[in-house]
């Protein structure tokens, strides 16, 4: 590694990880008086950098630093970036990576971004974007208003950007009002028979790595973003979820991003949209499922979230056809949050399998009359 005189261990020892084949460190400016800082990965980005650090720098508060990741890149991302950077006058930290072989991932080098920004600043708030995206006016203040009303997840609310969205390739007007639907009922579902105070309905009820936000602190309760293959917002999710910190879903905080369909990221935005114009019956979001098993499982949640006694919550498991052993020992977690995960994990019952928009289709019905009987409920 290498980096500006002064940089020290702070700038560097987050990208010491065995993923990392090497990992050129810039930096500029102390993170001391940052109360935000903004994490972003970037890869092949040389088109867009320049925008997404425009917009984020008409929104970010003086003090407030960036940290860049450009990881696996193959074009002049970092030699776009580095003179905005010096020039948007505030801290930042730009990391260029290259990975072991097979070891690199968007996922990944947010992972590394974030646990940089906890250790230069870690009395600030961590907010998190993609390199094509753009932030909108507001964005900074609304995360701040969000943490100030005590929640230290805040999922914030996801756009297209309108000139590309413009050339999008169109979905059938059916399948794509079926989708919205479906997504629509399930979590309206949630809302009425496992409600949340803190979201009520209608809230988007989504996280993505291209618009969610940490208030000060919770980066280092959680243990930082898992390290998963892909799909590391919605594991931040249930593990913020499990240790019982409050999530806020909220359109406030507004981005918006790009529709594109060549993606950088694995398993992100990019492929689902891809999917849903190429395959004949394309797999959908993976959080979608049968009528029965959604009722079923916010049922069991409501009823061992609601528990005040030992009985009640075996009650309430007993509905999941556990593993004695897995009952068991879910029962013996003493954090409701990790409790119910364990035994949700372990159900038969609950086992996801990915929705085909085919299975939207005859799912429907089922879904709509769960839909109609939770509202009259």
């Amino acid at each position: 590694m290498s980096g500006a005189a002064g940089a020290g261990d702070d700038a560097r020892r987050p990208f010491e990880d065995p993923a990392v084949a090497r990992c050129e460190v810039r930096h500029r400016g102390t993170f001391t008086a940052a109360s935000a800082v903004a994490v972003i990965p970037a890869r092949d980005e040389a088109e867009r950098i320049g925008t997404c650090l425009g917009a984020l720098f008409s929104e970010l508060l003086p003090g407030d630093g960036v940290v860049l990741a450009v990881n696996g890149s193959r074009d002049e991302t970092a030699v776009r970036a580095l003179p905005i950077l010096e020039a948007g006058g505030r801290p930042f930290l730009l990391a260029e990576i290259d990975w072991m072989p097979g070891e690199g991932s968007a996922p990944r080098a947010r992972r590394l971004a974030t646990a940089a920004a906890a250790r230069l600043a870690p009395d600030a708030a961590i907010l998190s974007l993609d390199a094509d995206t753009l932030v909108q006016p507001g964005w900074r203040a609304a995360y701040a208003g969000e943490f100030a009303r005590g929640f230290a997840l805040v999922c914030g609310a996801i756009g297209f950007i309108p000139e590309e969205a413009a050339f999008l390739p169109p979905l059938p007007e059916a399948d794509e009002r079926l989708l919205r639907d479906y997504r629509a009922a399930s979590r309206e579902i949630a809302a009425l028979l496992d409600p949340d105070p803190r979201n009520p309905w209608p809230h988007h009820g989504n996280i993505g790595g291209a618009n969610f936000g940490l208030a000060p602190g919770v980066h280092a309760a959680v243990g930082g973003l898992p390290d998963v293959a892909f799909g590391e917002d919605r594991a931040l999710l249930r593990r913020v979820d499990a240790l019982g910190l409050p999530v806020r879903f909220s359109d406030v905080p507004l981005v918006w991003t790009s529709p594109r369909l060549d993606g950088r990221a694995v398993g992100g935005l990019s492929d689902e949209l891809a999917r849903a114009r190429r395959d004949a019956d394309p797999v959908v979001d993976e959080a979608l499922e049968p009528a029965a098993t959604l009722e079923r499982r916010l049922r069991a949640r409501a009823a061992f979230r609601g528990a005040t006694d030992d009985a009640a919550r075996r009650a309430a498991l007993e509905t999941l056809a556990l593993e004695p052993a897995d009952l068991a020992g879910a029962l013996a977690e003493p954090r409701p949050g990790l409790a119910w995960q364990a035994a949700e994990a372990a159900s038969p019952v609950l086992a996801r399998r990915r929705f085909r928009h085919g299975d939207l289709r005859r799912e429907w019905p089922a879904m709509a009359a769960l839909l109609s009987r939770a509202r009259g409920a």
